[in-house]
Order: structure tokens, then C-alpha cells, then sequence
């Protein structure tokens, strides 16, 4: 039986891991912000290409961060992401509609995109 959540499974690598974040994008003021609830982590930009190219910087910086201290694995939990070892599964829609950020966004009169942005991220710090 195929896993419903395959798009979403980090797929682990001798060398990466891959998978696929939402991403919201949604405009504040003069920029857009480009905010990965699953994660938690937000950035901004002037125009789309702009606040995901800075998103996925940040996602990076984020990852190699936590691999370097070795969190990693400790962050994603704390985010809600089933972890074991061959799989790593982000938390459902539902478990992150608890995070005030994205129940606010989605009931607000904000008019956002929502994309499914594909990492790619070195296994090794």
C-alpha cells in the first residue's frame, strides 16, 4: 500500500535528505513574506522570487545550524514531525492549524499562496 504521505516524507539519503515543505506566501506592507509553518520559520522578500530565494537561505542556514549542534532531529519533533529512522514525516494540516501564526493567516482577510516548495539539504554539516 502506497504511503498518502509520500510527497511529503523526507526521503533520506546517504548524502541529502529531500522533501516537500507549504510554504505561505502572503504580502505585508510593500513585501512579501514567505512562512513554512511546519517549521516555523518566516522571511520576506520584495517579490515571490525574491522572498523564496531568502526562505530558502534561511531554511539552510536553519538545518545546517541544528546538524552542526545536533538538534536536528530534536527540532523536527518539536515541530510536530514523526521521526524514526527511515522516515521522517512532517506534521498533518490539522496539528499545524494549532500554530497561531497559520490559524490567524488562514482566517484573516490576507489573500495568500500556498506552494509545496521541494528541499534538497546535505546530510552532513
Amino acid at each position: 500500500m502506497e504511503n498518502k504521505h509520500r510527497k511529503n516524507t523526507i526521503e533520506i539519503d546517504k548524502d541529502k535528505f529531500r522533501f516537500d515543505v507549504d510554504v505561505y506566501i502572503f504580502k505585508e506592507e510593500e513585501h512579501l513574506t514567505a512562512y513554512c509553518p511546519s517549521l516555523d520559520l518566516a522571511t520576506t522578500g520584495t517579490n515571490f522570487q525574491d522572498a523564496m530565494k531568502n526562505f530558502y537561505e534561511c531554511l539552510q542556514l536553519h538545518v545546517e545550524c541544528c546538524m552542526e549542534m545536533g538538534t536536528f532531529e530534536e527540532d523536527l519533533k518539536e515541530h510536530g514531525w514523526k521521526v524514526s529512522e527511515k522516515k521522517i514525516v512532517p506534521p498533518s494540516f490539522r496539528t499545524q492549524l494549532r500554530n497561531r501564526q497559520l490559524s490567524s493567516l488562514l482566517q484573516s482577510n490576507t489573500n495568500y499562496e500556498r506552494i509545496s516548495a521541494p528541499v534538497r539539504i546535505a546530510a552532513h554539516a
